[in-house]
């Protein structure tokens, strides 16, 4: 399964994911994360392929707008990253996730206020 993000916001938005992934991340957790992608009003990204129906996400426009959650939390450089759970760095910040249910063989979270 596929998991994709659009922006119907407006300005670029920054997405972070947390994943299943028990081979990676088998001594952390079995959970990955990894960012940023950058998406531009309209377009749309790929971020993942999965066997799992449900990962997690975390969001920010160029313009401060959020989208986090209660799930996680996670630690997210400000540069690209490819971690697993409670992995941080050094000044990394800490954010909550929301919840995605990838409900078919291609799945887009349709980013919007």
């Amino acid at each position: 399964m596929q998991l994709h993000f659009r922006n119907s916001y407006g300005p670029r938005i920054w997405i972070a994911i947390m994943y299943y992934d028990p081979i990676g991340c088998a001594s952390y957790g079995q959970w990955g994360t990894r960012g940023w992608w950058a998406v531009d009003y309209g377009n749309s990204v790929y971020v993942l392929n999965t066997n799992n129906r449900y990962a997690y996400y975390y969001a920010e426009a160029d313009n401060g707008a959020v989208w986090s959650g209660p799930y996680g939390p996670i630690y997210v450089p400000y540069s690209a990253f490819n971690l697993c759970l409670n992995i941080g760095q050094t000044g990394a910040r800490i954010v909550g996730l929301r919840e995605v249910y990838i409900a078919s063989d291609s799945h887009t979270v349709n980013l919007i206020p």
